[in-house]
């Protein structure tokens, strides 16, 4: 079932892969393989491209791109980007825009936004709450 929802989204997400069939498949559990972010560890992400070094390019679920995906997602997109910044294409170019956030995400989002801005510093978060 995972693999078989892993083939559906990745039509969605490169349309020319319809016509490819998987022939072998593996489904791992790693133990803590999860990446943890926190509040502020935005700015410290790469960006898909090297500040320093002019033919050096990043990709992965650690880099920063505008499109609001995460994990396997956001790997995929930022190795599309870094593509497209070899290839002189439009970052976007072959990224299908996530959709907007459902009403109930929105809210929540604003609501969020509303509170640490009232609140400044001493507006709650779930990683002081979490640790």
């Amino acid at each position: 079932a995972i693999v078989a929802a892993a083939k559906e989204r990745l039509d969605i997400m490169l349309p020319a892969s319809k016509f490819a069939s998987v022939v072998d498949a593996a489904v791992v559990r790693l133990p803590a393989g999860v990446n943890w972010y926190f509040p502020g560890s935005y700015a410290s992400q790469p960006s898909t491209r090297s500040e320093s070094l002019a033919n050096v390019y990043f990709a992965g679920d650690v880099c920063k791109t505008l499109h609001g995906s995460w994990s396997q997602e956001k790997a995929f997109v930022t190795g599309v980007e870094a593509a497209n910044q070899v290839l002189g294409k439009p970052l976007s170019e072959g990224v299908v825009p996530l959709p907007p956030a459902e009403p109930h995400v929105a809210a929540g989002r604003t609501a969020v936004k509303l509170l640490q801005k009232t609140l400044g510093e001493r507006a709650p978060s779930l990683a002081g709450w979490w640790w």
